[in-house]
């Protein structure tokens, strides 16, 4: 089970990857700006384990071959990916122009330093590190711009959902506004009047009941009657004292979104972390320490990030992560880890770095992989948020339409249904049996009768109620 789960998580992960890095984001201005200052730095660190000469010398070595692939990369976009704004690209080819981006900066480098300052040739070396650099680089950083222009159009949408639910909300609180007050209207001035009529002539024919049989169905004539009296009455009060208004204001919910702590990304990232200080261990450990100096490098991103995740537990525990001081804790802890971890294995290595500029390095490598993964949870924490304050809105803007319906049922059965009908017919029949002064016409036993016109009184009071349970289920 564990392992089909890690299987089905690969799987998305490849599945977005190429969804995301392979448009529009494979390769831009940004993207390459962004990747252009890491490779500048490791190409530098490569040349200083080289011992090629002067910092001077190195800088016009790795220039040569940035400045170079940076012209390589604005032919290649423009030759093999010029589609890429209309439609999603090949896997394989965006990879090619990432990584022969590269390959294009370490030759030139090599030629540049053998033939022109007359240095060493170290192609294999120079190339393997500018290919590995510049490829990873590219195709990161495509990767995490392509998921921020995921979000962010992802996020447009919605909002622009939002916007058209808040104006059908308005229209929709002005349509229950108005047909609440017609249904108030038609309640008060058609229906009430005749149930007042037929409860006054029900009351004054209690009195002629000339059996025991006549007097009961009298009395529960009168009863039905008062009881259809207080079910309009019930919903006349339930209709006007109504507030079943939604807001209708499409609010932004994007604005209150926080990267920063301080000084310090709010999340700090172990999955991120590691990847990146893995990374940047076998490019720049390679090239000076060789298949030792890569081990090493990785052992290092193994306890950092073990470290990192005993961290964010810790925070949450006692509820202090992403604050400001805990995270400045935080980078120092990794500070010191780190700083102690290199003091001891220098012994180990070649060419080791420095304590205090591997423990740098890393702290580099965990505050950008936090400011990304903050960026990237924040959007996609928002767009949640957004999401389901969305379909809220959607469910009460359908409860409120069911509720218009109903209270228009409710009229339309009013003026013209069975409710109309059926208390009409009654009064009429008490009509015939009644004279002016409310005194019986008739002496024979009306006890039927009066049972069949109990009958449509109880239908009528049945119909309101459930008319009236409908319009005030929301």
């Amino acid at each position: 089970m564990a392992g089909r789960q890690s299987g089905n998580q690969v799987k998305a992960f490849y599945l977005n990857f190429v969804n995301v890095a392979t448009g529009r984001w494979a390769i831009s201005l940004p993207s390459v700006t962004t990747a252009l200052p890491f490779c500048y730095f490791f190409a530098l660190e490569r040349e200083g384990s080289l011992d090629t000469g002067s910092l001077g010398t190195h800088l016009m070595i790795v220039s040569a071959g940035q400045l170079t692939s940076v012209l390589y990369i604005f032919i290649a976009q423009a030759v093999l990916l010029s589609s890429r704004n209309e439609r999603k690209q090949n896997l394989f080819i965006c990879i090619f122009v990432w990584f022969s981006a590269g390959l294009v900066a370490g030759i030139v480098s090599d030629l540049y330093a053998y033939y022109v300052l007359n240095g060493e040739s170290y192609l294999l070396n120079r190339v393997a590190s500018s290919l590995f650099t510049t490829g990873l680089a590219l195709g990161l950083v495509a990767y995490w711009f392509g998921t921020l222009h995921k979000v962010r159009v992802e996020r447009d949408a919605l909002e622009a959902l939002e916007n058209l639910l808040a104006i059908d909300t308005s229209q929709l609180n002005e349509d229950q506004l108005n047909t609440r007050k017609i249904a108030i209207q038609t309640l008060q001035g058609t229906l009430l009047p005749r149930v007042l009529q037929l409860q006054n002539l029900t009351s004054g024919l209690q009195q002629y009941g000339s059996s025991d049989s006549l007097t009961a169905a009298l009395r529960e004539l009168d009863l039905r009657a008062q009881e259809l009296l207080n079910s309009l009455k019930s919903n006349l009060s339930l209709l006007s004292n109504s507030s079943s208004i939604l807001n209708a204001t499409a609010r932004d919910k994007f604005s209150t979104v926080k990267l920063m702590s301080g000084p310090f990304p709010r999340e700090l990232s172990v999955g991120t972390s590691f990847i990146l200080l893995s990374l940047g261990a076998l490019i720049g450990q390679s090239s000076r320490n060789g298949l030792i100096g890569s081990l090493v490098g990785i052992l290092s991103s193994v306890l950092i990030s073990f470290l990192l995740f005993l961290l964010i537990s810790l925070g949450k525990r006692v509820n202090l992560l992403r604050t400001g001081w805990f995270n400045f804790a935080s980078f120092l802890a990794v500070y010191i880890v780190q700083y102690l971890f290199a003091l001891s294995t220098q012994a180990a290595l070649e060419n080791p770095y420095a304590p205090w500029y591997s423990s740098l390095k890393v702290i580099c490598g965990v505050y950008l992989a936090s400011m990304i993964s903050t960026l990237v949870n924040e959007q996609r924490t928002s767009l949640a948020k957004l999401g389901s304050e969305g379909a809220i809105r959607r469910a009460q803007i359908a409860r409120m339409s069911t509720s218009n319906e109903n209270i228009k049922e409710l009229t339309t059965s009013t003026v013209f249904g069975v409710i109309q009908g059926q208390i009409a017919g009654v009064i009429m029949a008490l009509n015939v049996l009644t004279d002016n002064r409310g005194l019986a016409t008739s002496k024979r036993d009306l006890s039927k009768f009066i049972e069949d016109t109990n009958l449509l009184l109880g239908q009528a009071i049945q119909e309101i109620q459930q008319v009236g349970l409908k319009v005030h289920s929301r």
